[in-house]
């Protein structure tokens, strides 16, 4: 009998000492898993510290790229109204021929630079560098990202377009070939420049031009043209102030985090 409750004492030091054994195994097991899930959580923080890092890089060249292409746009849009104003004032002599001797060197330069086209260079690098990386993602704000997609898809889109406008430009050249006498083509080539033409000159031109129907006949087509420029440079120059507003907001809520 004594052996038997002897047995039952050792069976039952036994089981308590796996039972301490099982639950130290299993606190272990805890402070492994915690420490993991710890170490786990400072490796995510520091690669999201690093991609807010990157991001306000990023949104800093945004900044200064759309800062650079507002004045490019602006003026392309200044030079737009300019050659249409040049181009309705051709129009408007072809009736009033004594517009054309008036104002003899705006008439001179008008039939010269009315067809001109100037397209805004719009700097794309930082959206670029971007989307080859596969990194878009890297702008948090959903809206933002949306709208600088939005903006430097003009680019592209506006290829075909602006391809009509040297289309236009191209042909205007064409046909303008004759109104000017081989001096005056020479003297209107040099940019550096400026050369105030006479009353006689303007007139013996207007002529020429009055000879020329083809030409005439396409200076609605560039008006037209420029039009439609105006309206697209319009939009384009109201999608970047829009864009900047976003950016700098984006880039005050990243200083304050």
């Amino acid at each position: 009998m004594i052996k038997f409750f002897r047995k039952i004492r050792y069976d039952l030091i036994e089981k308590n000492k796996t039972g301490k054994y099982f639950k130290y195994a299993i606190g272990e097991i805890i402070l492994v898993v915690i420490g993991i899930l710890i170490a786990l959580q400072i490796n995510n923080w520091n690669e999201q510290r690093k991609e807010r890092i990157q991001e306000k890089i990023f949104l800093k060249r945004f900044e200064v790229e759309l800062n650079s292409n507002l004045e490019n746009i602006l003026t392309a849009i200044s030079l737009n109204k300019s050659r249409i104003h040049r181009a309705e004032f051709l129009l408007r002599t072809i009736d009033k021929p004594q517009l054309a001797v008036d104002s003899s060197s705006y008439f001179m330069k008008s039939i010269e630079h009315a067809g001109y086209t100037n397209i805004p260079l719009i700097s794309d690098n930082a959206f670029e560098e971007l989307k080859s990386s596969g990194n878009l993602s890297l702008i948090s704000n959903e809206v933002l990202r949306e709208a600088l997609q939005k903006y430097y898809s003009w680019t592209s889109y506006e290829g075909q377009y602006n391809f009509l406008q040297q289309d236009i430009q191209l042909n205007y050249s064409h046909l303008k070939q004759g109104i000017f006498t081989t001096s005056q083509v020479i003297d209107m080539g040099d940019y550096y420049i400026t050369k105030n033409y006479s009353a006689i000159e303007a007139k013996e031109t207007f002529e020429r031009m009055l000879n020329k129907p083809k030409f005439l006949e396409f200076i609605p087509y560039v008006i037209q043209n420029k039009l439609g420029a105006e309206n697209s440079y319009d939009n384009i120059y109201n999608q970047a102030k829009a864009l900047i507003i976003l950016l700098k907001s984006e880039l005050d809520k990243l200083n304050d985090d």
